[in-house]
């Protein structure tokens, strides 16, 4: 076994890690985001990227050959990850937002390609076995034709621009800085380049194509596995974009104000805080308001939203505890996790978020 089969190898168990991992991050997207369009058109962006590791993972092992029917069959939906992507910014965040028919354009390159493939899935087993032998005949020896890298590169063009326009949007819309939303917009942005620029560095040198695909597999790895770490406490740091204002709803002052005074009882006399499964149903069904009753008097009388407040309140409570000396007999972890956080990592991130110091560098600065 040569070194570029050895990497190969290595790639081929990482892919597979990788790719159960991302399954994990779909579930966790699709039980923590708060509107359900948002989870959705996030769902079907990661799933994009997954499915096409599911592809290098195929041909690395060979089992493509085995089976042939597999043959890009996940292909077309590359070209739904950019404009999915576009569509969770514009979504999240906004109780009022809908779908317009004008939005049916960004996936059109995806029925496009949807289109352009069905034949290829209709064809028999010769005709795509051809297909793929003539793709392991280049592998060895670089040479991958003008068209090959045109229909390799497309998709990630498409993400490009998405991945732009969203985080353009993210900063006319954002006014609280939504960190990881432009960390989710850079990743896509510098996966898309580097991809363009090593396919065609690939092109132009006629390094083999098998080089190619163990770093871009690498490279899309990296991309999912950054995705998933900063995904996993999404419910409780995902600052929501300021949405259109509640020029429609029936709440007047009087009730805002109502409302208002029972989020805090709820909050400081109940201390519901403290429930790391908390959600805003729960505060919903406890005080009987309707969900966006509450998110309209937490973002227009209170200038937040639940999980802010939610990580406010477990975040005062954590510094009572350190300001104790509870970090004497107990972990980090222990006192979050006391305050209602469901890990180190979440209570870390949103204690630095509040107070701009990690939890030590707190308890050194107060003692």
């Amino acid at each position: 076994m040569n070194s570029i089969e050895s990497f190969a190898f290595v790639i081929t168990f990482l892919l597979g890690g990788v790719i159960l991992v991302g399954c994990f991050i779909i579930l966790v997207v699709l039980k923590s985001t708060p509107l359900k369009q948002s989870r959705f058109f996030l769902g079907v962006s990661i799933f994009g990227l997954i499915q096409h590791l599911f592809t290098y993972l195929l041909f690395t092992t060979q089992l493509v050959k085995q089976w042939p029917h597999l043959l890009g069959v996940g292909y077309p939906l590359l070209y739904l990850v950019g404009p999915c992507f576009y569509l969770f910014v514009k979504s999240y965040g906004d109780p009022t937002f809908r779908l317009k028919k004008i939005d049916v354009l960004h996936i059109v390159p995806f029925l496009i390609m949807l289109v352009l493939f069905i034949p290829k899935y209709l064809g028999n087993i010769e005709e795509k076995q051809a297909v793929i032998q003539y793709y392991y005949d280049i592998l060895p020896n670089g040479g991958v034709k003008f068209s090959d890298w045109l229909q390799a590169s497309l998709h990630l063009i498409l993400l490009f621009v998405y991945a732009v326009f969203g985080l353009l949007l993210i900063y006319k819309r954002d006014k609280k800085n939504s960190i990881l939303l432009k960390r989710f917009s850079f990743l896509l942005i510098f996966l898309a380049v580097a991809e363009l620029i090593l396919q065609t560095g690939f092109i132009l040198t006629g390094v083999s194509a098998i080089t190619t695909e163990i770093i871009l597999s690498g490279l899309m790895s990296i991309t999912v596995l950054l995705l998933g770490y900063w995904i996993v406490d999404i419910k409780q740091i995902f600052p929501v974009l300021e949405g259109k204002k509640y020029k429609t709803s029936p709440l007047s002052d009087t009730r805002s104000e109502e409302i208002q005074q029972q989020i805090q009882v709820f909050f400081c006399e109940e201390k519901r805080y403290l429930d790391p499964n908390l959600k805003i149903a729960d505060l919903s069904h406890t005080i009987n308001v309707p969900s966006h009753h509450i998110s309209q008097v937490l973002s227009e009388r209170m200038n937040s939203n639940f999980y802010e407040i939610l990580n406010h309140h477990r975040i005062e409570k954590a510094k009572e505890m350190l300001q104790s000396g509870a970090l004497q007999k107990i972990s980090v972890q222990a006192i979050g996790e006391e305050c209602g956080f469901s890990s180190k990592t979440s209570f870390y991130r949103a204690f630095k978020k509040i107070t701009s110091m990690t939890p030590k560098q707190y308890v050194e600065k107060t003692s």
